[in-house]
């Protein structure tokens, strides 16, 4: 039964020209992506909600020569599979914008194709990008969306969280590692760091307090927001769980993302895995 996320009422009156692409491609997550999308729109004042759900041309079973040609038995599950997911999510999406009353705000796409490239384009019109946080086994199936977004269009992206959050960006936590990909992301995440009940910056240090507090933490200050500066000792195997029990009490945590594929190595294979496959609050990343 679906169950909508107890979200806080969006304020009345406030317009956006702005619009969040949120990616469905996989059932278990479509809704916490979808709810991920209303409580942004909610604090942004978005009203333009396009939903994607990018579908495989070719099944993936038979990508090489030595896998051989699919027959009529495997071209027909092929295409059931598809169109059966491609129900689910349609399903799922028009059920919470009735729930949530974004019914207005929601535009439904279907695209087969390459998927990165068909990410790619739709991302570069739009200002966020909200994808579902992939569990530990799902890297191959989720990196075509992943780069199409974040490195080709080179969009800011969020992704969702497993469970819902009541609030989005009223506490948000920022993870401070001086980069332009860090730059970007507190730049897509401003109008809610600036009306953000409380922000945290955390930071990473080989000794504690050899860094000074970035220019961020004054600038916020001047603008009456309330700003906590968290430092820990970073090593190379525990950088992920410190991060992630900082950021525990925040809703929104923004980071840079490294240049590919390193990035895509340590959100997937590094040692800081646990903050995408374990952490509970949406992660905004932008390269």
């Amino acid at each position: 039964m679906f169950r909508p996320a107890r979200i806080a009422p969006c304020p009345a009156g406030r317009r956006s020209d702005m619009r969040i692409l949120v990616i469905l491609d996989c059932v278990e997550t479509a809704l916490p992506a979808l709810e991920t999308a209303g409580g942004l729109a909610c604090r942004l004042g978005c009203h333009d909600i396009r939903v994607l759900q990018p579908q495989p041309a070719t099944d993936p079973d038979y990508q090489s020569p030595d896998e051989g040609m699919p027959g009529n038995e495997a071209r027909l599950h092929f295409a059931r599979t598809i169109a059966d997911r491609a129900t689910q999510l349609h399903r799922i999406c028009t059920d919470w914008a009735a729930a949530t009353g974004h019914t207005t705000d929601t535009h439904w796409v279907e695209r087969a194709g390459d998927i990165r490239a068909t990410v790619a384009h739709e991302a570069s019109g739009s200002n966020l990008v909200v994808m579902g946080r992939p569990h530990a086994g799902d890297a191959a199936a989720i990196s075509p969306s992943l780069a199409g977004a974040l490195y080709d269009a080179r969009a800011a992206v969020v992704m969702a969280p497993l469970r819902a959050y009541a609030t989005i960006g009223l506490n948000p936590v920022v993870a401070w590692h001086a980069s332009p990909g860090l730059e970007r992301a507190i730049a897509s995440a401003w109008p809610l760091l600036e009306q953000a009940r409380k922000v945290t910056v955390i930071i990473g240090e080989s000794r504690l307090d050899t860094q000074p507090d970035p220019a961020l933490v004054a600038t916020l200050r001047h603008k009456g927001v309330t700003v906590a500066v968290e430092r820990f000792i970073s090593t190379d195997t525990d950088v992920g769980a410190r991060i992630r029990a900082l950021a525990a009490q925040g809703d929104l945590l923004v980071m840079g993302a490294y240049g590919r594929p390193h990035f895509l190595e340590w959100l997937f294979g590094g040692p800081t895995l646990d903050i995408l496959t374990h952490a509970l609050l949406p992660l905004l990343t932008h390269h």
